[in-house]
């Protein structure tokens, strides 16, 4: 370690003492509250990292000693010693996880690193004190409490950082994309659990900064265009319950991502699955997405999609982007299979014991059920390979994928899915009053075999296609 990185090291962890110290005294003395204390400690904290991480000279080393610091930390949680709430959360940890994956991927320009460092330490500590403070109505968005005072307040400090960060050069093109450049980052606020916005917050906020820097200016003003119309959409989708509230707010995040890696054209898969299963759903008028799909179920659907997409933005292999159509057709063929599978009422069979379940029953298949997801998946497919003009190998290979991505899905169902016989006998998914657990996991429930199977079949297809 030169002279220099060891100076900057001592410093950076200097401060973050010293500002340790007094936070505690001030708050054992009742002149600040907890909340603020926190939130105090956690911009000086993550600010000196932002720091640190600019002036480094040895990014590796500085990856390895952040990697260090959240073993120690993650330690430090499991011990209970630092645990500032009724649950066990796992934010203090996470950030310096974030900064070592950050530093440890050379697509990531020093400059991005530093400024998701800056919009992670400011931004989600004036979200979480105009939250508490402002925030009157408080929505679940994916398992904690947020509200939209946090989401304002995150998004206007978010900018005001992009606005400096641009050195207040106060260009049409620069004020759009300082508009731009907090938008993603915001939003990503409002999904946590137990603290894990302090890994996706700098995490997405760099990825967004480099994604957005591969435009040209003049795009700018088309993609804010694009995203008024978005939500807009959302509004519709909320109002004819194809969505709740925190999954429309997850299908806007989902669209800025694939406005910025694929285009419009990226819509056109995750947009005729969410059309046909928002539409099929009505079907059946006891299912229990009858308000709309939320933010876990939209996530579970289209996060492996968008990962690939992603990638592909980034390394330009289309390979990837075949892998995100394929994710995408999965969840089509599931939709579609379950929906008019419980529709259509065909006898339906444990898909591995072959016992007789009730229609919409996860891990259970019918002939009906089984043929519409066939079909589901083939007119996704082709409707992507007609838009990208693919051959009749890839749309092969997207509807073999997505089929046999609902295949898997119905055997994770029925061997790790957890599962309850009722009262009356019957097997349910859901725990109700007297139901008896028979099978599966507690933390494995139809959201989670959506998305294994998509994560298992999507990598399968990495490593199989040439």
């Amino acid at each position: 370690m030169s002279q220099h990185d060891l100076l900057i090291g001592a410093i950076t962890f200097a401060i973050i003492l010293l500002a340790l110290a007094c936070i505690e005294l001030t708050v054992k003395k009742k002149l600040l509250s907890k909340l603020i204390g926190r939130k105090l400690l956690h911009i000086a904290a993550i600010c000196s990292c932002a720091n640190a991480i600019h002036t480094f000279e040895n990014k590796t080393l500085l990856a390895y000693i952040f990697l260090s610091f959240f073993f120690v930390l993650l330690a430090v949680i499991k011990k209970g010693w630092m645990q500032v709430n009724e649950y066990k959360t796992y934010g203090i940890a996470l950030f310096p996880l974030a900064f070592t994956v950050l530093l440890f991927m050379p697509v990531f320009p020093n400059n991005a690193i530093v400024f998701a460092a800056l919009i992670l330490g400011i931004c989600d500590a004036a979200a979480g004190l105009a939250g508490e403070y402002f925030g009157k109505q408080k929505i679940i968005f994916l398992f904690e409490h947020k509200s939209w005072a946090g989401f304002a307040a995150c998004y206007l400090s978010a900018l005001l950082i992009s606005v400096c960060w641009y050195s207040f050069n106060l260009s049409a093109s620069n004020l759009l994309l300082c508009a731009l450049l907090a938008l993603l980052p915001a939003i990503t606020e409002l999904f946590s659990y137990k603290g894990s916005d302090n890994f996706t917050i700098p995490v997405f906020a760099a990825i967004w900064m480099l994604l957005l820097k591969n435009l040209m200016p003049g795009e700018y003003l088309v993609l804010v265009l694009c995203i008024v119309v978005f939500i807009a959409l959302c509004f519709f989708a909320v109002y004819k319950k194809w969505l709740t509230v925190s999954g429309a707010t997850a299908a806007l995040w989902m669209a800025l991502l694939l406005l910025v890696t694929g285009g419009l054209k990226a819509f056109i898969a995750p947009g005729i699955f969410l059309l046909s299963g928002s539409l099929l759903s009505k079907l059946n008028k006891n299912d229990k997405e009858k308000n709309g799909r939320n933010a876990i179920q939209v996530f579970c659907n289209g996060i492996v999609g968008i990962s690939c997409l992603i990638i592909f933005a980034v390394s330009h292999q289309q390979v990837y982007l075949l892998a995100a159509l394929i994710s995408f057709c999965i969840s089509m063929s599931d939709s579609v299979s379950s929906e008019l599978g419980t529709y259509l009422k065909g006898t339906t069979v444990d898909m591995l014991s072959f016992k007789k379940l009730a229609p919409g029953i996860s891990g259970g298949i019918s002939w009906q059920g089984t043929v519409s997801g066939l079909i589901g998946a083939a007119i996704l497919a082709a409707a992507v390979c007609f838009a990208y003009q693919f051959s009749l190998t890839v749309f092969l290979w997207i509807t073999a994928g997505g089929f046999t991505g609902m295949l898997t899905d119905s055997i994770l169902g029925s061997t790790i899915q957890k599962k309850y016989t009722s009262a009356t006998g019957a097997i349910i998914e859901d725990y109700e009053t007297n139901a008896v657990k028979i099978k599966g996991f507690n933390w494995c429930n139809n959201d989670t075999v959506n998305i294994l199977s998509n994560i298992l079949i999507t990598t399968l297809f990495l490593l199989l296609y040439r």
